[in-house]
């Protein structure tokens, strides 16, 4: 008598990669949260003045933690394991919520990333006060904010109706995948390179201590971790697409690197506010910068006077009628948190003062015996 031999799953069919999401997205969420509380309890408590950035910061977070729950939430629904090593009666049922998640997670995602990269240009529009980089940080505000309210657009309104995204049911005209997810990726990882190096020229120009000029560069060279998670969530997401078949297996790695990739952008985003903190409870390691300030060679600073960071008073480099100490102490919440003037007020000489070219002055010089 013949015999029907029972479908063999392929090796690890029950393989179970949910606790690993769960535990990576609570991780990235967790330490976001502690440094965007580090970055405020800085702002507030010590700078006494909070900036649009800041906000901005807060608005970045906040989504974040919308794209986290929606990918946690997913792993109620078959992410993290094989699609066919679900039960075969609850899969009808089960795609429309899983992809009713994703949706909710490319849209949390989209509105972060722009969100995370406004943060950065209104930073260095705030912190880095020359007037001419301050143009070109408009112009990239500009630029850069368009181009992510046009792919957190195109994630909203990916189906006409929404509900088409999720419901096989509901008749609906969508946008083809693979195109958008390319283009989408190419304008990612330009803007990303495009808002890491606007600032490292100008920071490279500081007439500042070896040590300090390497670790601001470092800072801010952390910012191209971002880029590189972009390429590489790029390069998961095409093949995702290809592999569509078992769409809850292939979708986590690329589900943690999109939280690798909010929750590295943060940090980066809050290490350069941390520095009063720093000097204030490990004053050691702030110690080379402050010798670069009491010598008057770290440059010129700036207080910003708007909490926008709009209008910036620059001190005169060459007043001495309180003495050396007080310009030393009036200065130091508005410089320790790197809040760095690449030029001089207008009504000195009306050029800009950048860089060592400087260091030389008759000025110059007069400033550093003052």
């Amino acid at each position: 008598m013949a015999s029907t031999a029972a479908p063999t799953l392929p090796p690890g069919a029950f393989d179970d990669r949910s606790p690993t999401v769960i535990g990576v997205v609570v991780f990235c969420l967790l330490f976001s949260t502690a440094m965007v509380a580090l970055r405020l309890y800085t702002r507030i408590v010590l700078i006494k003045q909070m900036g649009i950035d800041d906000y901005a910061c807060i608005v970045g977070l906040l989504v974040t933690y919308g794209s986290g729950v929606a990918i946690t939430h997913m792993t109620s629904n078959g992410l993290g394991k094989h699609i066919y090593g679900l039960d075969p009666t609850t899969i009808p049922a089960l795609v429309p919520r899983y992809l009713r998640d994703f949706y909710v997670s490319i849209v949390f995602y989209c509105a972060a990333l722009l969100a995370i990269k406004l943060t950065f240009l209104f930073q260095y529009y705030r912190v880095l006060a020359v007037q001419q980089m301050r143009i070109v940080y408009m112009v990239a505000i500009v630029i850069v904010g368009g181009w992510g309210l046009s792919q957190l657009l195109v994630g909203i309104f990916i189906c006409t109706p929404i509900e088409g995204f999720w419901d096989s049911t509901v008749e609906s005209t969508c946008i083809p995948n693979i195109p958008q997810w390319y283009i989408n990726a190419a304008g990612n990882i330009i803007t990303d390179i495009a808002v890491f190096l606007l600032p490292l020229p100008a920071i490279w120009k500081l007439n500042l201590v070896k040590q300090q000029k390497i670790l601001l560069l470092g800072i801010f060279c952390l910012g191209f971790l971002q880029c590189y998670s972009t390429v590489v969530i790029s390069m998961i997401r095409i093949r995702y697409l290809k592999l569509f078949d078992d769409f809850t297996w292939e979708n986590v790695d690329s589900s943690l690197w999109s939280m690798g990739e909010l929750s590295s952008a943060i940090t980066c985003a809050c290490l350069p506010t941390l520095r009063p903190l720093v000097s204030r409870y490990f004053p050691n390691l702030a110690i080379g910068t402050r010798a670069g300030r009491s010598s008057g060679k770290n440059g010129y600073y700036a207080k910003t006077d708007e909490a926008t960071g709009g209008g910036s008073k620059f001190r005169d480099p060459e007043a001495s009628a309180h003495g050396q100490a007080s310009k030393i102490a009036s200065s130091s919440a508005a410089d320790s948190e790197i809040e760095l003037a690449l030029g001089r007020d207008a009504s000195h000489d009306g050029a800009a003062s950048v860089g060592s070219s400087n260091e030389g002055s008759p000025k110059h010089r007069r400033a550093d015996r003052d």
